[in-house]
């Protein structure tokens, strides 16, 4: 069985009512941007999950996996809002 192309398909939406439709972790209004930032400047998980009890070890990799994707121009589901520059960042 092949590999899903985007594993992060289930786990990060975008609602142009929620976040003005940057890319979230489904359910909350946790975004990748600010799941990266955290992870930037301390990456222990178990910090960020305890800051963040919404947020699960599968949201966190799910992020990690969206962003890998927008920086190796791989086409990503959902896109961030329009006027969004690729080198902006996503929080």
């Amino acid at each position: 069985m092949k590999e899903d192309p985007r594993p992060y398909r289930d786990r990060i939406t975008a609602d142009p009512r929620i976040m003005a439709g940057k890319p979230v972790v489904r359910g909350t209004r946790i975004a990748v941007g600010l799941v990266l930032e955290e992870l930037a400047h301390n990456p222990d998980i178990h910090e960020l999950l305890d800051a963040h009890p919404d947020l699960t070890r599968a949201d966190v990799q799910a992020c990690l996996s969206y962003a890998k994707a927008m920086v190796t121009g791989e086409e990503v589901s959902p896109k961030p809002p329009k006027g969004a520059r690729s080198d902006s960042p996503l929080v």
